[in-house]
């Protein structure tokens, strides 16, 4: 009924030509229709409320368990794939006009879904235009494969090992799996929506063209609690159990202690569990020779400003670094091993219906250096986990797990 009602005031609106009539109108809709939108949508639901607290300000990360109910091959890279079911199934629950884009919409400051989805849209600033959502697709096994990058020229500072590559996930059905999602900011209180419209999303069907693969949600988890679970009793062992057996890291946190021996000669490597890309010198990074890596680890820090820029304005996110030279300076002060290698990243364009090849690339950068410059640089790469590197991080593109260790003194 009010979905009704909101159409018919967008195309009364259209037509009518004084423009004091147009604006009453739209303001009364705008000032009533999301609160009886959200109100119809979370009565229905037995979500619990959303977290009131977060590792970093109003940053959460849920943890989603999934069944598959009909055989799903995923994609080399699965998130693209993920990110499209999802704001599908988002538009679905929360678009009342149904214009093709965000930015013509006359109720667009007072939607979910470009506030969480097609932020884009609503900037009116020069400031750039962040989401305020980051997905973690399904992590891969990895698979060895022979070094071809033995001409990269060496650096002080970089040196090339061996590079690596990820296999497909082939799940039959009733397989169970897991992928993760960041919320930053507003869209950290809107968990509810966010859990509906997965549940939206698995049950019409992942796949790159009909007849999609439909699954289930099972469970969802953030703040280290059940936010949502399907009301299958029989299953409610079998999840706990296998929360259990995953624990709270094994998405992406890493689980080394958080204070570390100043004296200590120390390795920190970045180990990309899915490609990243970078724009260095106004062009994409296709080769490991041409990446500056200091800079690209460097770039963290503008990631994370804008971020909090963006969706939490107000909040203090302490990273223990003031500006982007002193990070950078730090990390120069390392020593910096990069063991990357190019994996182009294929993903299908639901806007454009085509198929598009975006450069990547995927590997290790391992940090060595004394305990006290790791410490410090620790805050702003833990939360880099969670909020990913580089270009294209909502489709989970600059994924990174964080591994600590003593340097081998043989090597």
């Amino acid at each position: 009924t009010y979905a009704l009602m909101a159409a018919l005031c967008y195309l009364l609106c259209k037509r009518l030509s004084k423009q004091a009539v147009r604006f009453a109108i739209v303001v009364g809709v705008l000032l009533t229709l999301p609160r009886y939108l959200y109100l119809d949508m979370y009565m229905d639901s037995d979500f619990a409320p959303p977290s009131a607290t977060a590792d970093i300000a109003d940053i959460i990360t849920m943890d989603f368990t999934v069944r598959q109910d009909a055989p799903l091959q995923m994609p080399e890279h699965a998130g693209s794939m993920l990110r499209g079911a999802f704001g599908v199934a988002l538009r679905r629950l929360t678009c009342v006009t149904e214009l093709p884009e965000c930015k013509d919409c006359p109720l667009k400051q007072h939607c979910a879904f470009p506030h969480l989805f097609e932020v884009p849209a609503l900037q009116s600033t020069g400031v750039q235009a962040v989401n305020p959502y980051v997905i973690h697709p399904p992590i891969r096994q990895q698979d060895t494969m022979p070094s071809y990058a033995a001409d990269v020229p060496a650096s002080p500072h970089v040196t090339t090992r061996h590079p690596a590559r990820y296999s497909r996930i082939t799940y039959p059905a009733g397989a169970i799996w897991h992928f993760g999602m960041t919320l930053m900011g507003r869209a950290a209180t809107e968990t509810g929506l966010i859990v509906k419209a997965w549940q939206l999303a698995l049950a019409t069907g992942l796949g790159a063209r009909a007849p999609y693969q439909r699954a289930t949600l099972l469970e969802a988890r953030w703040a280290g609690k059940v936010g949502y679970r399907v009301c299958e009793p029989s299953l409610a062992t079998l999840l706990d159990q296998d929360a259990a057996t995953r624990g709270p890291a094994s998405l992406l946190d890493c689980t080394q202690p958080r204070s570390l021996p100043a004296a200590q000669t120390l390795q920190l490597t970045l180990h990309f569990l899915t490609p990243f890309r970078y724009q260095q010198n106004n062009r994409i990074v296709s080769q490991p020779a041409d990446l500056d890596s200091a800079t690209f680890i460097a770039s963290l820090y503008n990631r994370i400003r804008l971020c909090q820029h963006n969706h939490s304005p107000n909040a203090v996110w302490d990273i223990g670094y003031d500006s982007y030279h002193q990070f950078k300076s730090d990390l120069e002060s390392l020593s910096i091993a990069v063991d990357i290698h190019p994996n182009p990243v294929s993903r299908r364009s639901n806007r454009q219906q085509r198929k598009m090849q975006l450069y990547g690339m995927q590997g290790d950068f391992t940090l060595t250096g004394d305990g006290q410059t790791i410490t410090r640089l620790l805050p702003a790469l833990r939360l880099g986990e969670r909020l990913h590197i580089g270009k294209n991080t909502t489709m989970g593109l600059g994924q990174y797990r964080l591994r600590l260790a003593q340097p081998d003194p043989a090597i």
